[in-house]
């Protein structure tokens, strides 16, 4: 009876070691899956700022009467949206995007210092 017992208990601790290798495996397809979503989500927001259309942060200036040093800096959309959604003052945002153009990443980094 003891035998039996131990060859039982062998064999449950085969199974037990079988699915902690299953699961150790699918744990890090998991990871992996979550950092492809994450590279897929960054690039796709990098597309949407490039193609978007800009638009400025305040009334729009005639161009025959530039004001040198105080123009309104470019922000993309979903940056304008995005500052909304988060209650940022758009003055306060440095743009890291070409021509200083100011991002999504710029508007949410503002809101993390600020907020």
């Amino acid at each position: 009876m003891a035998k039996k017992k131990d060859k039982a208990l062998k064999s449950l601790e085969k199974d037990v070691a079988k699915l902690r290798k299953r699961n150790d495996k699918l744990a890090e397809a998991i990871e992996r899956t979550r950092e492809d979503q994450a590279a897929a989500y960054k690039e796709l927001r990098t597309l949407l700022e490039e193609r978007l259309p800009v638009q400025g942060l305040g009334p729009v200036e005639q161009e025959d009467s530039p004001q040198d040093g105080d123009e309104k800096p470019e922000i993309t959309e979903a940056a304008a949206l995005r500052a909304e959604e988060l209650g940022v003052n758009l003055s306060s945002v440095q743009g890291t995007g070409s021509r200083d153009r100011i991002l999504v990443t710029d508007v949410e980094a503002a809101a993390d210092r600020d907020g």
